[in-house]
C-alpha cells in the first residue's frame, strides 16, 4: 500500500496531569501519540516538544517499520530530557514518510477516567 498521511504533524495541546488514582502503568495519567505508516518501508521521526516558558527541546527519535502502528507514551520520554508533568506543552513531529499521527490523552486524577483522541494538525509546511 502506498503511504498515506503527511510528514508534519503539530499537537499543540499537550498537558499531562499530574494527579493519579489509578494503578500503574495502565491507570497513570498519560499523553500518548498513535503513529500509522501504511507505507511499506520504515520511517524515522524527530520529536520537539515546546513550552510556553523555555527554549525548545529536540532530538527525539523514533522509527516505525512499514505497514505498522506505533503508540508512544509521552511520559516515557526521557531522552534527551523528561516531559514535565502538569506543564503544558506542544509536540512537532517530522517524518521522513508520510505517517497519520493521533493524539490521546487519559486522566485518572479524578474517580472517573477520562480518555480523549484527536487527530494531530498534519501539515506540508
Amino acid at each position: 500500500m502506498q503511504a498515506i498521511g503527511k510528514k508534519k504533524w503539530v499537537i499543540p495541546a499537550g498537558h499531562i496531569p499530574l494527579q493519579t488514582t489509578g494503578k500503574e502503568p495502565d491507570f497513570l495519567s498519560q499523553d500518548r501519540i498513535a503513529i500509522l505508516n501504511t507505507g511499506m518501508s520504515t520511517v524515522k521521526l524527530k520529536l520537539t516538544v515546546y513550552h510556553p516558558d523555555q527554549e525548545p527541546i529536540e532530538n527525539y527519535f523514533f522509527e516505525i517499520k512499514g505497514q505498522r502502528l506505533r503508540k508512544i507514551r509521552i511520559n516515557d520520554l526521557i531522552d534527551p530530557f523528561p516531559v514535565f508533568l502538569a506543564t503544558d506543552y506542544a509536540l512537532v513531529i517530522e517524518a521522513e514518510h508520510e505517517v497519520i499521527i493521533q493524539f490521546l490523552r487519559m486522566n485518572t486524577g479524578h474517580k472517573n477516567v477520562a480518555i480523549m483522541g484527536t487527530m494531530a494538525y498534519g501539515t506540508d509546511g
